[in-house]
């Protein structure tokens, strides 16, 4: 049975952590661990395919994460954890750990690379062992209220179970790393007592374990707490037994690896772009980055054998294949400054580090075009600029909800610029601090008329009807309508303030008339459970799922945003667009219908007719001339006719 008391309160856990660090003591204690472990070079190990992976919602090919393991390997890292051998029903993003096993074994044999899995059970440890695994992790709490939690026992049972499968794993010589949960503070229950997280290490390493980690589950720690943690564990542990699993929520990950290191750890976790981090807590950073902690420490003169510039370019290519932002410090102003150095720019308008950027690193005030405002309707203001028109909605002290005259009127200037052949783009912004709360049910607003909904359907079928390229710029959150209102359009560029929230569910009513808009852009199953649940829908979900289409950091960069994609788009052909739309509404439609099937032909058979924008396009292509100005070819074009 365990003796360390649990300490819940923070005062009382702040009391005992500063004892510690005021121990007159501990000093001499830390420079002895200090010189047992002279060693200065570092060993890394990259946990990105699994614990980076792990939690994210949309499924990651496995031939994406077969690539990743070999492409980190290429960098010179040589303990990569793969895989996890836990039950598909709690961890459905690694139920193909046998198929990557299969595939990147043969790295470990030839590259005297080791591979590592999670195998925190018995049957888990089975999969893993004739899966060909020769090194295990397995886990427990230093908390009982994460361990009941999480793994659904207490921490004494934890460590039984874990017990076992160690014992086994030595029969069949298999290396074995215990690693120990909430070593700061617990979600349930507050800080962690450094005793209790001390008594789980020492468990491990009796029980046979070849080294233990340290996880800061919540990445609450700071360089104090971690010098007092480690203060109490090396008294019984060498630091050559010990790894560092620190998380940024706070930003204190790569100084507690730093101090870690100065108390005498040598091997630390790291995750290629920062994937991955605590659900328990929202909003926050992820693992600490691989490449922040080897810029660190080759910066400080530290070898780790990691080719930091390659494995930048590892974490900027997992993220744009996961459609996530690139959590990497070092690994973002690196791949940056590389592109800025070859003079090359990607062209891509997904994140806000591709915006354009000063010499200072801030955001280009120059906008690219200049708007002029062509009319101001009640609710709404029109605004053109080259073949492009803005419709920003303007009642922010209403959340822009919109009153029975704006559907009206909204539906009539959609009507209007589909005919209009001078427009190729249309931008749907919002002033204030919400995009659209939906339909303004204020009593002198509301319309309870038989025609409301046909009102309603006319809005938004006018919308998607669109020959024209519709962006929906959204900052802010968004309600009911006004969620189908960004989701009827093409693309979505976003701030990272954007939120939309289907709560009709929750007022007793449902979202009909958007529910096929926002099926076929969320898809059925996710949609299914945003409206079920009534629940918060956030800028990273979407992301994952490929349904918005830009991420920036504040309003001012999304207005940048929509200026770089909408110079993105003069290069590409009005009448082209609009037959793609329609390519795509068909599929959606009626998948090999008699209609889609014909409008393919047709396409096909005059796309490049005498006249079309194909021909002409092609005839620029063959030119070498590699971005057509399609706005100066139509405008001689219309002088013609």
């Amino acid at each position: 049975m365990r003796t360390t008391p649990h300490y819940c309160q923070l005062r009382r856990a702040s009391t005992v952590i500063g004892r510690f660090c005021k121990c007159p003591q501990a000093r001499p204690l830390i420079y002895a661990v200090s010189a047992r472990n002279a060693s200065s070079k570092v060993r890394i190990i990259e946990v990105g395919p699994r614990d980076g992976l792990q939690n994210i919602s949309t499924r990651v090919p496995s031939s994406t994460k077969v690539e990743l393991i070999k492409k980190l390997a290429a960098t010179g890292l040589k303990d990569i954890e793969a895989t996890s051998f836990v039950s598909p029903k709690w961890v459905p993003q690694l139920a193909d750990g046998r198929e990557v096993m299969d595939q990147v074994l043969p790295l470990a044999n030839r590259d005297s690379l080791r591979l590592s899995v999670l195998a925190p059970n018995m049957k888990g440890f089975e999969n893993a062992l004739a899966a060909g695994a020769r090194e295990i992790v397995v886990f427990a709490s230093a908390t009982e209220a994460f361990s009941k939690k999480n793994q659904n026992c207490t921490v004494e049972q934890a460590l039984e179970a874990a017990s076992v499968v160690v014992k086994r794993a030595k029969e069949h010589d298999i290396w074995v790393r215990g690693v120990v949960s909430c070593i700061f503070s617990d979600p349930y229950s507050g800080p962690t007592d450094p005793k209790d997280v001390s008594y789980v290490v020492k468990q491990f390493m009796e029980m046979g374990c070849d080294e233990v980690g340290l996880g800061d589950t919540l990445g609450v720690g700071t360089p104090k707490l971690t010098q007092a943690l480690l203060e109490v564990i090396l008294k019984d542990v060498p630091a050559d037994k010990l790894t560092g699993h620190f998380h940024d929520t706070y930003g204190q990950a790569i100084a507690n690896v730093m101090r870690s290191y100065d108390m005498g750890l040598r091997t630390f976790d790291g995750s290629v772009a920062g994937l991955g981090g605590c659900p328990y807590a929202p909003g926050a950073k992820g693992n600490a980055s691989t490449e922040d902690i080897v810029y660190t420490l080759e910066n400080s003169g530290i070898d780790t054998g990691v080719n930091l510039q390659e494995l930048a370019a590892v974490g900027e290519w997992i993220s744009q294949q996961l459609k996530l932002p690139n959590n990497s410090r070092a690994g973002a102003a690196l791949m940056a400054k590389q592109r800025q150095t070859s003079g090359s720019s990607t062209g891509n308008a997904l994140q806000p580090k591709h915006l354009p950027e000063t010499a200072q690193g801030q955001p280009n005030p120059r906008p690219s075009r200049t708007w002029t405002v062509l009319r101001k309707d009640e609710g709404y203001t029109v605004s053109k600029a080259h073949n492009a028109v803005k419709i920003t909605l303007t009642r922010p002290k209403n959340g822009n909800a919109m009153t029975t005259e704006m559907l009206e009127s909204l539906t009539r200037l959609f009507k209007e610029l589909s005919t209009d052949r001078s427009v190729f783009q249309i931008v749907l912004a919002a002033e204030g601090k919400f995009f659209c709360t939906g339909m303004d049910l204020t009593g002198g607003s509301r319309d309870d008329s038989s025609s409301y909904h046909d009102k309603i359907v006319a809005l938004f079928k006018s919308i998607d009807d669109a020959p024209q390229t519709t962006i929906a710029a959204i900052h802010g959150p968004c309600y009911g309508g006004g969620v189908g209102l960004g989701f009827a359009c093409d693309v979505r560029l976003v701030s990272e303030a954007a939120r939309w929230t289907l709560s009709e569910v929750k007022l007793g009513v449902s979202p009909a008339i958007i529910s096929k808009y926002m099926a076929r852009e969320w898809g059925f199953a996710f949609f299914r459970e945003a409206m079920l649940s009534g629940r918060e829908v956030t800028v990273q979900e979407l992301s994952r799922i490929g349904t918005i289409h830009g991420i920036a950091q504040t309003q001012d960069k999304l207005n940048l945003m929509v200026e770089e994609y909408l110079d993105n788009l003069a290069h590409c052909a009005p009448q082209a667009a609009a037959t793609c739309k329609e390519l795509v509404r068909l599929a959606f439609k009626g998948p090999d219908s008699r209609e889609q099937n014909a409008f393919v032909q047709h396409t096909f058979e005059n796309m490049l007719a005498p006249g079309s924008e194909g021909q002409y396009g092609i005839q620029q292509f063959q030119q070498k001339v590699k971005k057509v100005d399609w706005g100066q070819y139509w405008n001689r074009r219309e002088a013609k006719l």
